[in-house]
């Protein structure tokens, strides 16, 4: 999958670049993934929605490796990153995602996305302080003028929600935040050994084992069961996605560093604008697009 693709154009384009498209990638997949989850909470609830996408994309992917690959592909691998590579995606999606969805129930996805795409500057001082990446000031400013141009974009669509609620959401997006900044500096180390896709085609299956063992996933197969077809379409196409954006985003990581590929990957909500514009009949106000100008403006200094 990624592996052939970087194969490709590895003499058109060096690996940080090749790392910055595909965390790219993995943030207009996200931007998808976060309305496509919005649309089945009602029906499945977010525990729910994670195991099944999780499931479905673990398998999608185990297939392919075995398929490309091998069985070698997961023999190879030392303890030490099948240790890591598991604690990094119970932490990213059996918590971070979870709590992100279900801030966005209580607060909205503007307001959601607002706080919570904060975890690239955490990200960058953690990885800074255990791995021994460089924090440049291209770096910084990008990251910052990056994450101002998101605030800008989200920060109109706030949607207001009961006061009860609102600290609540608040604190589940700070916790889905700090959740994802430490998945992203566990998951560094491991690909070391291994492809971007053998990876997520270890973490995925681990995250829909736990998923599926927490009393929250008990009635989910029943639901899922009596659901109509539009509902299992959409988490059929919700799990491809969460396939290929997954292995996009361990890209991003592996080949442009924790810093560059979380600022990156953070971006879906200028991905969301057009899919707003298109999809629910918004407009683009002259704030969204300030913002716009600044995230890209920010995603340039990036990569200076």
């Amino acid at each position: 999958m990624i592996v052939r693709v970087r194969r490709t154009f590895v003499q058109v384009i060096d690996d940080t670049t090749f790392g910055a498209l595909a965390a790219l990638g993995s943030a207009v997949a996200w931007a998808v993934t976060s309305l496509l989850a919005r649309s089945l909470m009602s029906e499945l609830g977010s525990v729910g929605i994670n195991a099944i996408r999780s499931t479905i994309g673990g398998v999608l992917l185990v297939v392919w490796v075995l398929a490309t690959a091998g069985t070698g592909a997961f023999t190879t691998i030392s303890a030490s990153a099948w240790l890591l590579l598991g604690l990094s995606i119970v932490t990213a999606i059996a918590l971070g995602d979870t709590v992100f969805f279900e801030s966005t129930r209580a607060i909205g996805v503007a307001r959601a996305m607002t706080v919570s795409t904060t975890y690239p500057l955490g990200a960058a001082v953690i990885a800074a302080a255990f791995l021994d990446e460089p924090v440049t000031v291209p770096i910084v400013v990008g990251s910052l003028v990056t994450m101002a141009g998101l605030v800008l974009i989200v920060a109109p669509w706030a949607e207001r929600a009961p006061e009860e609620r609102f600290w609540f959401g608040v604190g589940a997006a700070v916790l889905a935040s700090l959740a994802w900044a430490i998945s992203t500096v566990l998951v560094k180390p491991p690909l070391a050994e291994m492809s971007a896709t053998t990876a997520q085609a270890i973490r995925l299956p681990v995250a829909s084992m736990v998923l599926w063992l927490t009393p929250w996933a008990r009635s989910v197969p029943g639901a899922f069961a009596k659901s109509g077809r539009a509902v299992q379409v959409r988490i059929a196409i919700l799990g491809a996605i969460t396939s290929v954006s997954s292995v996009m985003f361990v890209a991003g990581v592996k080949h442009a560093g924790v810093a560059v590929a979380s600022v990156l990957s953070s971006t879906a909500p200028m991905f969301a604008i057009p899919l707003a514009i298109v999809f629910l009949d918004e407009r683009l106000t002259l704030r969204a697009f300030a913002g716009i100008v600044l995230t890209v403006a920010g995603m340039i200094v990036l990569q200076l």
